[in-house]
């Protein structure tokens, strides 16, 4: 009985141990636990900060880009509305029955920008702000894309 009774003993006393060992392994363990997802946290948020601080720098760059290109193509209305004004005082096509008979293709009479009708000199200087106005919207739209590359890369 006295060995049953040592046996009994030292069995608890193992159990006792080994009980501890676990719940301070495990207390251990999630401590681990939770300072990795505190670190995984945090690095997420400093992820989270740069990603807001790139994107507001790209939207700061749009926006300047924008302004520039707006100031570009007021620029160039005014330039459009001083030149139409100049070309009042242009004469005015001639009707049909002025006109020669046939334009030929061969040497014939031919004009400069200085000689053109009203109507067509503001044709072409309308067609030419539009020009100059893609021109500036399509310098918007790769600046937009090359820091958009940048950022990425």
């Amino acid at each position: 009985m006295l060995r049953a009774a040592v046996a009994i003993t030292v069995a608890l006393a193992l159990v006792a141990s080994h009980w501890q060992a676990y719940t301070l392994g495990a207390e251990k363990a999630q401590a681990a636990w939770d300072t990795q997802k505190l670190d995984v946290a945090r690095q997420t948020l400093r992820l989270i900060e740069a990603r807001d601080r790139a994107s507001q720098e790209l939207q700061d760059a749009a926006t300047a880009q924008r302004r520039a290109k707006n100031a570009q193509i007021a620029s160039l209305d005014a330039d459009l509305a001083a030149a139409l004004s100049r070309l009042s005082d242009r004469a005015d096509r001639p009707s049909g029955a002025d006109l020669p008979q046939a334009a030929s293709t061969g040497a014939g009479e031919r004009c400069t920008g200085a000689e053109l009708y009203r109507a067509d000199a503001e044709f072409l200087s309308r067609e030419a702000a539009r020009a100059e106005r893609l021109v500036g919207e399509l310098a918007e739209c790769q600046a937009a894309y090359d820091r958009a590359v940048r950022a990425l890369n």
